[in-house]
């Protein structure tokens, strides 16, 4: 994978990584290491900055390092290992979404890096259509209307930007299998106005014609409703799938079993309640019809 598409994915690994190389070591009266233990041997009074190495949110700098090889008696191979992903994950610089990272929520970037690197991903939203699927006009008459009053116009551009930035990874020649699951709600609210729902509906059935893209909707006279907006991330090498939620203020996560079965039975669900990709074009290209 490229940079761009990656660097998210070798951050979770390093720290995972060094999570189990810290789990492995013994200080020298035989106990475990713990968090703490390398927090104060890199001399910081409590374990934040170590806790986010090892939650993947950073990389050490040169001198941590050193230490943090020592105060874990690290091998050579385990070494090379650590380092080798440090590199790679170093390289996040380059990725096309850190030049938003000063304006929106890093939960929103750390899903965007994710939504970057997924090889899969299933998205139910409700009466509203995906980010990934909106027009630069839908999004802009969306965001303006709802957050309006504490964006800016040019905060509102900028959102808009990055929804459609994000849209790049459907041209990626190793495109991720996406499956957008919607209410039809969604495709009778006519955000914008007529003009800007036409353009959107259009561009629906541009992006269902996508060898990738599956567009499941959710009908009317289905006998259970859509209920919230969840998004699951798959992604290749045995990296653990991530569950997020789209809030007012970012994206919130869930990663315990319990909560990842919960949510995949939810998902399963509206896909039983939805109609096939073929008859959800068919849908929309009814109602284009009717709009125009």
């Amino acid at each position: 994978m490229s940079v761009n598409t990656s660097a998210m994915a070798v951050g979770r690994k390093f720290g995972l990584a060094l999570k189990e190389a810290r789990l492995a070591a013994r200080r020298p009266d035989g106990r475990p290491v713990r968090q703490v233990d390398v927090a104060e041997a890199l001399e910081r009074s409590t374990r934040d900055r170590y806790s986010r190495l090892e939650r993947g949110r950073s990389f050490p700098e040169p001198d941590e390092w050193e230490t943090i090889k020592s105060v874990l008696n690290l091998d050579l191979a385990t070494q090379a290992r650590l380092e080798a992903l440090m590199e790679a994950g170093q390289e996040i610089a380059g990725a096309w979404w850190r030049e938003f990272e000063n304006e929106f929520p890093e939960s929103l970037l750390q899903f965007v890096a994710l939504e970057d690197a997924a090889e899969r991903i299933t998205t139910c939203a409700t009466n509203v259509l995906p980010a990934l699927l909106q027009t630069a006009d839908y999004a802009r008459a969306l965001t303006s209307r709802l957050a309006g009053s504490v964006l800016t116009t040019e905060m509102v551009d900028r959102s808009v930007e990055l929804r459609r930035n994000r849209r790049a990874i459907f041209a990626r020649p190793t495109a991720p299998v996406i499956e957008f699951i919607f209410s039809e709600a969604a495709l009778h609210q006519k955000v914008g106005g007529r003009s800007v729902m036409l353009k959107q509906l259009d561009s629906l059935i541009q992006d269902g014609s996508s060898r990738t893209v599956t567009l499941r909707v959710v009908p009317f006279d289905a006998i259970a409703p859509t209920m919230y907006i969840v998004h699951l991330l798959e992604f290749g090498g045995g990296e653990e799938p991530v569950m997020a939620f789209d809030s007012m203020t970012g994206m919130t996560y869930q990663k315990r079993p319990k909560d990842m079965r919960e949510n995949r039975y939810y998902i399963e669900a509206m896909k039983n309640l939805a109609l096939s990709h073929d008859n959800s074009i068919e849908l929309i290209k009814e109602l284009r019809e009717g709009t125009a």
